[in-house]
């Protein structure tokens, strides 16, 4: 004997045999869905943010905003990247310690809030290279936002760029953090 219970197409669209047969939608009604989806976009037109942001590339660095203003001179030992020859090996080193450790010890370290750097080891030249990213302002200005009158909208001093300087400072890094060989390269490598 059949069970009772509706098997036709119905409001929701056919339904199998049996009371416990899920709804299914008729495809008439995702068609119109996408349809109105589709209009709603259409509507909204151009004035609609793209997300996510296309990246937009600089050829130059942006005029730092004059209330920008740093308190240490950026990268005061900075050195131009050394000419490596063919037949040099290079040697790469991962450089890590906690960020602001000169003043908090490892406290930040136990968060695991790093500051990073890469070393380099010439073998030929014997002369060790650090790269290091920094912030032009200093980490608080733009880890921190300022709030400023003329301006609706919090404001970063966030400008940063690669510090090249020879040496490593080995016990910096090798006490407080991390030292680590972790690739060996040819001079050739571009």
């Amino acid at each position: 004997m059949a069970q009772a219970g509706r098997t036709g197409p119905g409001a929701w669209g056919w339904r199998g045999p049996g009371a416990d047969a899920a709804p299914v939608c008729a495809p008439w009604r995702w068609a119109s869905a996408l349809v109105w989806l589709a209009a709603a976009a259409a509507a909204s037109g151009p004035s609609r943010r793209q997300w996510p942001v296309p990246y937009k590339r600089f050829s130059f660095r942006p005029e730092p905003d004059p209330y920008c203003q740093a308190k240490y001179t950026f990268c005061p030992t900075g050195s131009p990247i050394p000419v490596m020859k063919d037949d040099d090996v290079i040697e790469v080193f991962r450089l890590q310690a906690p960020v602001w450790e000169f003043k908090y010890g490892d406290l930040l370290g136990h968060l695991k809030i790093m500051h990073d750097a890469i070393g380099f080891r010439s073998t030929l030249a014997e002369k060790n290279y650090t790269m290091e990213w920094y912030e032009l302002f200093q980490l608080g200005n733009c880890t921190f936002p300022h709030l400023r009158p003329e301006i609706n909208a919090p404001f970063w001093c966030n400008q940063g760029a690669a510090c090249f300087f020879e040496g490593i400072d080995d016990i910096h890094w090798k006490e407080n953090g991390t030292l680590v060989l972790v690739a060996t390269i040819s001079g050739s490598a571009d």
